[in-house]
């Protein structure tokens, strides 16, 4: 980053406002870095349109008001004290589950993409009381008693410890059933978030076409698939030979074997 992009970012951020452009990465380089993934951002087309040409923002406000969408309503949510504007502070928000970004998305997988986080820094909770949700978040930065006059800054002081720990927090929100909006993470710096460009992807590596050139089973010749995984076949021959008495596996002599779908 240079000088003047370094300016532009600090005046962005006295702004509330925290920008990056856009990462592309292929699903290959995505895997072999050991990045969590895949995850969606689901939001209205007109936003994912303005993602995909300017980038990820984080802005800060009050929730259900401008750029700042959903958060919680300004109420008492336990103790007498409401909840932060964002339930993992100010951050850009995905989800693990296709289903949930759908939902944030005029229920369409329509302009939803496929993300990978860099974000070797990772908590992971799965509070389902507000009781217990509103102790960590204070045991996190969030200031209570500020939050009755000025939830903004009492979320901008939860936001600020967390990412100051953390790279993304992921709320699992699972139980005996789906708690509050369910899965959800959010990161704390757009420039660890990264977009699937199947155009990167090499031949053979995970996230590149193949093509079926005969008749197998229930797929038929010249049906196009995407290789979604790649495992070295010597140790699946090694495993398989060692468990069924040195019965030959069907991968034979291959170097790899791969998951198409």
């Amino acid at each position: 980053m240079n000088l003047s992009e370094s300016y532009k970012k600090r005046l962005q951020e006295l702004a509330g406002i925290i920008s990056e452009d856009l990462n592309f990465i292929s699903k290959q380089d995505a895997t072999d870095r050991k990045m969590f993934g895949p995850v969606y951002h689901g939001a209205p087309q007109e936003k994912l349109d303005k993602i995909q040409s300017q980038g990820f923002k984080i802005f800060y406000g009050s929730g259900r008001s401008g750029d700042v969408s959903n958060g919680y309503q300004d109420t008492d949510y336990s103790s007498g004290y409401p909840a932060p504007i964002h339930h993992l502070g100010y951050g850009i928000y995905f989800t693990t589950v296709k289903n949930i970004a759908k939902n944030f998305n005029a229920n369409t997988t329509k302009g939803l993409k496929e993300y990978y986080l860099d974000i070797p820094r990772l908590e992971t909770i799965n509070f389902a009381s507000p009781k217990n949700m509103m102790k960590w978040w204070i045991d996190n930065g969030y200031d209570a008693e500020l939050s009755k006059t000025d939830r903004v800054a009492a979320t901008k002081r939860l936001t600020d410890y967390l990412k100051s720990k953390y790279d993304a927090v992921w709320f699992k929100g699972t139980g005996l059933k789906r708690l509050l909006d369910g899965d959800q993470i959010a990161v704390f710096d757009p420039s660890r978030i990264y977009q699937i460009n199947q155009d990167l992807s090499k031949e053979l590596e995970i996230g590149s076409k193949v093509i079926s050139t005969v008749d197998f089973k229930n797929v038929l010749k010249g049906t196009v698939g995407i290789i979604n995984g790649k495992q070295n076949a010597q140790q699946m021959r090694d495993y398989w030979e060692k468990n069924n008495n040195g019965t030959p596996h069907w991968t034979k002599n291959s170097e790899y074997a791969y998951e198409i779908k």
